[in-house]
């Protein structure tokens, strides 16, 4: 068995979040669900999620849009690019992602 890096852990949580986000933005392309007359479209995900869940967990989940999505996972190539210079809150953050511990 191989260890994993910090980097790796940065990388493989950048990759799931491209691929949600890739997933989420075809199924809001493709699925009526997510159309709204009385919000703009770039309000589409979060109002859907919202009305989907609800409350305060709905709202969060609202902010984790496919956009979000795709900038936290710029931010953690980057780091994954810095070599052993990375910032250790995006691996902690990444490795949550992952499923692993803190």
């Amino acid at each position: 068995m191989t260890d994993t890096t910090p980097a790796d852990e940065l990388r493989t949580a950048a990759q799931t979040l491209l691929d949600l986000a890739d997933d989420t933005a075809e199924d809001m392309a493709t699925n009526d669900y997510w159309r709204s007359a009385v919000v703009e479209p770039k309000h589409w995900f979060h109002n859907g999620i919202d009305n989907a869940v609800g409350g305060p967990a709905g709202k969060l989940a609202g902010l984790m849009s496919p956009r979000f999505a795709r900038m936290l996972a710029i931010y953690f190539r980057d780091e994954a690019g810095r070599g052993q210079d990375f910032d250790t809150r995006a691996v902690t953050l990444a490795r949550v992602m992952n499923g692993g511990q803190p």
